[in-house]
């Protein structure tokens, strides 16, 4: 079956443009903490192991609450509209972190921005499930998350320059604009995009979260790929939330220069990873689910070694080069897995279990990665504390490769997909059974 196209959006691909733009936003929202983060510190006296809590748990305790519901509405109701809604929700909450006065007050902004962003990856996976047949929807979601990439660029070269200059408040307010706009322009100008014909068949049947959960637990393709994204989400967020103190305090860069060295490698480093892992896992894969795991694991692996050299380098130019790095290993692991769990769940859940997917990822990866940093960070003290802890948390990379790897093994698209895709995608004779 081919593709559905948006009525009034004419292809998929704008649509995925779009999608980009959210997550754009989404990204500027969710890691713009982490390019003020030395100055929130010095105004209020905070610890390494505080400072984490807001970078990365204050923000996950909240998407954990709400990512479940709106995995389960999206399952049911208009897509776009709720996308919207939730858009134009952690925006204005965004925009309020500019009157916080204590450090309680920054965390309850940022758990309001991880509510209303509990929308953006489950509604995303969807919709472009929706738009695209199996063997395209790595590269499209390439194309989605490197919005990540360049919101992430974004919060640290912009936010730096906008903190030296009026004061880090200000980052909140110049941030919160753009997604207010985008979400008006979502709300009266995009069309819901039609759902397959299995899709169209379910929706209103769709199941139960208890039956979402069995799938889950009985699939190991799921389960391991999910485990392997939470561990990089850990080192991932880790690594924006606290490379820029790292250069700050080990390095004597000023606010300013290290936002433009992390700005790149979040920025445009991670946006070509992100982008072309897409396509290069389905271009290596020809067709087949099972092959998603190579770039990802590949990429992870790589990470590792080049994450402790960043940590222990007293060079300026090595690490401007191994932070450049970074921003190329940890941009490929999201299309490829993601893909493959969108792939080999049914169509009636896909958004349930993407929730539950992003639950996992957010709350312990996003949420305890950046407390885990800070906590390891205190602990050990010194002027490279901060360097030795991040070290030591992305090398935990190796762990998530071998999970992409494992996941290959049983990985097979489901039913729906399978009847669609080309003879290539289907797995050969006695290949892949257990799905």
């Amino acid at each position: 079956m081919p593709a559905p196209a948006l009525p009034s959006v004419r292809t998929p691909w704008i649509a995925t443009l779009i999608l980009t733009a959210v997550y754009t936003v989404h990204s500027i929202d969710r890691y713009l903490i982490a390019a003020v983060i030395e100055p929130i510190r010095h105004e209020f006296h905070l610890t390494d192991t505080q400072l984490g809590a807001l970078g990365g748990l204050a923000h996950a305790i909240a998407f954990a609450i709400c990512v479940l519901p709106i995995g389960w509405l999206l399952d049911r109701v208009n897509r776009v509209r709720l996308l919207s809604a939730m858009l134009a929700t952690w925006s204005t909450i965004t925009a309020l972190g500019a009157l916080a006065t204590g450090y309680w007050h920054v965390f309850m902004v940022r758990m309001g921005v991880g509510a209303a962003e509990s929308a953006s990856a489950p509604a995303t996976q969807s919709l472009i499930a929706s738009l695209f047949p199996v063997n395209e929807r790595a590269s499209a979601l390439g194309v989605v998350f490197s919005g990540l990439a360049i919101g992430t660029g974004i919060a640290f070269a912009i936010g730096g320059a906008v903190s030296d200059a009026w004061g880090w408040r200000a980052v909140f307010l110049v941030a919160g604009l753009p997604g207010l706009l985008l979400a008006a322009f979502m709300w009266f100008a995009v069309p819901e995009p039609p759902r397959t014909h299995a899709q169209e068949k379910t929706a209103a049947e769709a199941p139960p979260i208890a039956e979402v959960l069995a799938f889950v637990g009985r699939s190991p393709q799921v389960g391991l790929t999910i485990a392997g994204l939470t561990i990089a989400t850990m080192s991932s967020a880790s690594i924006w939330v606290w490379t820029t103190p790292v250069l700050v305090r080990q390095h004597g860069m000023t606010l300013t220069e290290a936002g433009l060295i992390v700005g790149t490698a979040s920025g445009l480093m991670k946006f070509i990873s992100t982008a072309g892992a897409g396509f290069l896992a389905d271009w290596l894969a020809k067709s087949r689910v099972d092959r998603l795991w190579i770039v990802p694991s590949c990429a992870l692996a790589l990470s590792a070694p080049v994450c402790i050299a960043m940590g222990l380098t007293e060079s300026k130019s090595i690490v401007i080069g191994l932070v450049w790095t970074l921003g190329l290993t940890m941009g490929a692991h999201y299309s490829a897995p993601k893909a493959t769990i969108a792939s080999v769940t049914p169509s009636q859940m896909r958004g349930s279990v993407a929730a539950i997917q992003e639950l996992m990822i957010n709350l312990i990866g996003g949420g305890f990665g950046p407390l885990l940093t800070g906590f390891l960070s205190d602990f050990l003290g010194g002027r490279g504390s901060a360097g030795r802890a991040l070290g030591a948390v992305v090398s935990m990379n190796v762990i998530a490769a071998g999970c992409f790897w494992l996941a290959s093994k049983w990985a097979e698209p489901a039913a729906g997909d399978r009847a669609a895709a080309p003879a290539s995608a289907r797995p050969r004779a006695g290949q892949n059974d257990s799905a």
